[in-house]
């Protein structure tokens, strides 16, 4: 054997057994990475009495008993069950439909926005893959093809080699990541071609009886602050604006990265209650794409799935989310186009207090209610 040849053994040695060393470490994390759950959401402590005479308890759903409402509420009709879907008929009068038209009108609307919902643990999920994968991997060959020409190479040089390929290919995944967050964000927009705009002001006709009657529907929060109002856990009432042919993909309106991307607007949406301002000729209905369709005369006939026709005044309730706030994704729904202007009215109901400015001031909710 050459001197050459026995020189050159030892580091190739040594690179070989470091790279195996940290190679042992990286499937480890790689199945880690893919198994790894998804967040758990901060479950709400139950309260420990409820008014029984009003509040009925809530049929099971595969995901848990979504949060009690007062189901003696005049006009209100369950149209599917498990998860409940319900339609409040005349919940809004004409004048209090006018006016929150009006006011939307005069306080112009924008292009509705649509959240990246789940941002944070796609990031997450993608650094975490990344980093215990191709990132770990490509690090070690690289500090193994490095000490190929160098005869001296120690152990110690070639973790530090291996550490710093790390850390620059980490950096250029998190820079791809990045970049895939803003395309997808980007591509999200697209699903929605509506225009909108809050209204907080409770001393404006419409907006002030919507939230009185939400406030009336909803149940004594079974939350931490459960001595709170019933409006102080909802959102301010949006107002949508679909022209003609405009609509809503299929979308979720419960976050399964709530506790952390909606903390500041009171966690987990747990409810969803939407009001038809106007009569359409035809289309603008609301469709759950995941639901069988039913005999109720408010649902689209042919329709193999639940689809509501909408009618002024009436008001769709549904629940994103069970009392615990886990995601509920059999409440997938979507606006259909209308042949009409159509208009709505929104307030999403949280599981916990929502400060403004996405909530309503607690002055004005003792003020106008």
């Amino acid at each position: 054997m050459s001197d050459v040849t026995t020189r050159s053994y030892p580091h190739k040695k040594r690179a070989f057994n470091v790279a195996l060393t940290l190679a042992s470490f990286a499937p480890v994390s790689t199945i880690s990475a893919f198994t790894a759950t998804r967040r758990h959401t901060t479950p709400i402590k139950p309260r420990s009495q409820l008014h029984a005479s009003t509040i009925t308890p809530p049929s099971q759903t595969a995901v848990g008993s979504r949060i009690r409402i007062n189901e003696s509420y005049p006009g209100l009709k369950r149209v599917h069950a498990n998860p409940d879907v319900f339609v409040i008929e005349n919940f809004l009068d004409d004048a209090s439909c006018e006016d929150l038209i009006g006011k939307a009108k005069d306080k112009g609307t924008t292009r509705s926005p649509v959240a990246y919902a789940g941002w944070t643990d796609d990031v997450k999920d993608l650094l975490g893959l990344a980093a215990s994968g191709p990132v770990t991997w490509l690090a070690i060959l690289a500090a193994w093809y490095e000490a190929q020409g160098d005869e001296n190479a120690s152990v110690i040089s070639l973790v530090l080699h291996s550490i710093r390929n790390y850390a620059g290919l980490f950096v250029i995944a998190a820079v791809l990541v990045a970049a895939f967050t803003k395309f997808r964000a980007d591509g999200l927009q697209q699903l929605r071609t509506s225009s909108s705009t809050t209204l907080d002001d409770l001393s404006q006709l419409g907006a002030k009886n919507f939230v009185s009657c939400a406030a009336d529907l909803f149940a004594p929060s079974s939350s931490s602050n459960a001595d709170l109002p019933p409006a102080a856990y909802f959102e301010a009432p949006t107002v949508i604006r679909y022209e003609r042919d405009q609509s809503l993909a299929p979308h979720y309106d419960a976050n399964r990265s709530a506790d952390v991307e909606d903390k500041n607007r009171g966690g987990q949406t747990l409810a969803t209650l939407i009001v038809y301002l106007n009569d359409v000729q035809t289309g603008g209905t609301t469709k759950f794409g995941k639901l069988p369709a039913t005999d109720d005369i408010r649902q689209v006939k042919g329709e193999s799935n639940l689809n509501i026709i909408p009618r002024k005044g009436d008001a769709l309730l549904f629940f994103p989310a069970d009392q615990n706030g886990l995601f509920d994704e059999r409440t997938e729904h979507e606006g259909c186009p209308a042949v009409d202007e159509k208009w709505i009215a929104r307030i999403w109901r949280h599981a916990e207090r929502v400060n403004p400015p996405f909530g309503l001031c607690d002055d004005a909710i003792r003020k106008y209610l």
